[in-house]
């Protein structure tokens, strides 16, 4: 990287993390000097202003799964105060892990803003200790793209084989390589006490690190026609695999993904309709389809013409939703179920006040409210308490390579296997 690149001591939120961290460079003997970074939300504040503490916990929320997406599971990580992350690589160099940590900033600015400004994102990478102060070398992001493009030679760049050991930015610059797998997990009935329900989703494994899942293993997540292809290899790989399990007398219902970019255009919207001519009748009484995607503030109009399209071929239509606010335009819709999306981790202490009003906004406009993200005994009950018609997550049960038969589960059923599993 640039020899001119200031060197800054651990002040403001560095020196109080100081202590954290030389206790995570002395516990860990993987972690080298150069392998642990402090990545600050400074710049998305600033660009937000005013909006900051309506959206912080979206960001962080955001931040939080990027980093399980991001990192090696041998890689440690923890939030230090309202605006930083501190990241502890296991295996990676100061310059490859720098970028990964930047990437992080600019996957939010994108997300959230819908642009980059790569001057304003920054990373302080930990150099060493001096007279007990840590100091750190602070990088742009556009500075350290720069440097990376430098040590690339343009074949690899452009060669389809482009060999990853001589190319430590090859994960940046192409897509990953992996092929997409399709993965079920089941969900709760929870009026029914069954799991007959199996959601379908994305997987990209990423060799030595956190696989990518849903949206993100799209060569191009922001790019219609890439969401286009991964929703057509979804449903194309889930029907074949259906209609063997159908021949053998198998049955449960499927909740497919398909995202609004999908629907929304035109021609995009005429070739995922002639993938779903071509389904099997037999088979439609047993999908649904789940919608990703809506805009906020979605007209009643246009969530109708996709519910519309969709009943043709299947039972009904899940929506995956952020807030309430658009549930009275999705329930004249004639969406059936509408979904929200817990983060990793969530606890009822935080999410328990958002999840009681969703559910009682969702009996109020006759939805049946389902959640997913549900890891933990408590969530579960808390979640059944509150009212949720399906519940989904890893208390419930984990994703798989195929769907299993409709299975009743009690909740004496599932206590017991909680306590069996722990």
């Amino acid at each position: 990287m640039h020899g001119s690149a200031p060197q800054e001591p651990g002040g403001g939120h560095f020196t109080e993390a100081a202590p954290k961290l030389r206790a995570i460079f002395q516990a860990q003997t993987q972690a080298c000097a150069g392998s642990l970074h402090m990545v600050g939300l400074e710049s998305l504040h600033a660009r937000l202003g005013e909006r900051w503490p309506l959206v912080s916990d979206r960001v962080h929320m955001l931040a939080e799964r990027l980093l399980g997406q991001m990192l090696n599971p041998k890689d440690a990580w923890f939030r230090f105060g309202e605006e930083a992350y501190v990241v502890v690589f296991s295996q990676l160099g100061r310059t490859e892990a720098g970028l990964i940590c930047a990437k992080l900033v600019e996957q939010l600015q994108r997300l959230l803003l819908g642009d980059v400004d790569t001057a304003t994102v920054r990373v302080h990478s930990a150099v060493q200790e001096v007279g007990g102060e840590l100091l750190f070398h602070s990088h742009s992001l556009r500075d350290m793209l720069m440097g990376a493009a430098l040590q690339v030679p343009p074949s690899q760049v452009q060669g389809a084989g482009a060999d990853k050991t001589n190319n430590p930015w090859q994960d940046f610059i192409a897509p990953a390589d992996e092929p997409v797998e399709v993965v079920y997990r089941p969900i709760w009935d929870v009026r029914k006490e069954v799991l007959s329900i199996y959601q379908v989703r994305a997987k990209r494994p990423r060799r030595g690190r956190q696989p990518l899942w849903g949206y993100d293993c799209a060569a191009d997540p922001h790019e219609p026609q890439q969401i286009l292809i991964l929703d057509l290899t979804l449903l194309r790989q889930t029907m074949e695999v259906y209609a063997e399990l159908y021949r053998n007398q198998f049955r449960c219902f499927l909740s497919v993904p398909v995202h609004f970019e999908t629907l929304a255009g035109p021609t995009r919207r005429r070739e995922y309709l002639a993938a779903l001519q071509a389904i099997p009748k037999e088979l439609v009484a047993f999908l649904t389809f789940q919608v990703y995607g809506l805009p906020h503030g979605v007209p009643v109009g246009r969530a109708t013409e996709i519910v519309t399209l969709l009943r043709q071929f299947s039972r009904v239509v899940i929506a995956t939703v952020e807030g309430s606010h658009d549930l009275p335009a999705l329930a004249a819709a004639g969406v059936y179920i509408a979904t929200m999306q817990l983060p990793p981790g969530a606890a009822p202490k935080r999410w328990g006040p958002e999840l009681s009003h969703f559910a009682h906004e969702a009996s109020r406009l006759r939805l049946r409210a389902g959640v997913e993200g549900v890891d933990t005994s408590l969530m579960a009950s808390y979640a059944d308490g509150a009212g949720f018609h399906y519940i989904a997550g890893d208390i419930i049960g984990t994703w798989s390579e195929v769907p299993e038969n409709a299975l009743r589960l009690t909740r004496a059923d599932l206590r017991a296997r909680i306590m069996a599993d722990n």
